[in-house]
């Protein structure tokens, strides 16, 4: 039976180690530090996770393949906030203070296309009435009853209530900042329910797929 001694060793026999990190700098200067013949990137856009394999070798000198860098690119908590948001069925009360609590990343629009101040939007939504003999206009015509719900709430409230959204933030640490559209839809019932979807989502992540690895190559 053999045992490896390595461990018994002051030192080990040879180096090798498993970086992980969520920064792209750091992981791509790891990377570029210690790399040998036949080190290879293994890039994961969908997942915006790289494994550099700095051992690797080659086909005639294969390696040992155990000398890794690994990167894992972390959400920002905007782009977690806007995510937990998407699709969700709020409430006015719930949907407004998340709306105040990222103020800062947001602008409204009402149906004409015209910019809404986020507060003045989140104060809107607080006053949301709606009328049985709407549900059928709103849920039947699409966006022409969402246009006609949307002037019916305005006359009652005198506010001007937002149709959709911009949330405008870096969504992964190391990429760029981006938009987001979003569509506010609006449940009718006892109580008004509120749902926020992102627009063309799996666009948008295919984009940053995109941006995550072409910014990998440069690096490298």
């Amino acid at each position: 039976r053999i045992h490896d001694l390595e461990k018994f060793n002051l030192n080990r026999f040879r180096f090798r180690g498993a970086l992980s990190t969520t920064s792209i700098d750091d992981f791509t200067r790891y990377s570029k530090d210690l790399a040998d013949e036949g080190t290879r990137c293994f890039i994961d856009a969908d997942n915006m996770r790289a494994v550099s394999v700095l051992n690797l070798g080659t086909i005639d000198e294969p390696g040992h393949a155990d000398n890794t860098a690994t990167l894992k690119l972390k959400k920002t908590a905007p782009f977690s906030a806007l995510l937990s948001v998407n699709g969700e069925r709020n409430s006015q009360k719930s949907l407004a203070e998340w709306i105040e609590d990222w103020a800062d990343y947001l602008v409204g629009f009402d149906a004409n296309g015209d910019a809404i101040q986020a507060t003045k939007a989140a104060a809107a939504v607080r006053k949301i009435t709606i009328e049985a003999n709407q549900t059928a206009d709103f849920e039947d015509n699409d966006f022409s009853g969402k246009r006609s719900l949307m002037e019916s709430v305005e006359a009652k409230t005198k506010d001007i209530m937002p149709v959709a959204f911009e949330f405008k933030c870096v969504p992964f640490e190391g990429l760029k900042e981006r938009p987001f559209k979003l569509r506010l839809s609006i449940i009718t019932g006892d109580r008004p329910v509120l749902v926020l979807r992102i627009i063309q989502l799996e666009a948008v992540q295919e984009e940053m797929a995109n941006e995550f690895r072409d910014l990998l190559v440069e690096k490298f």
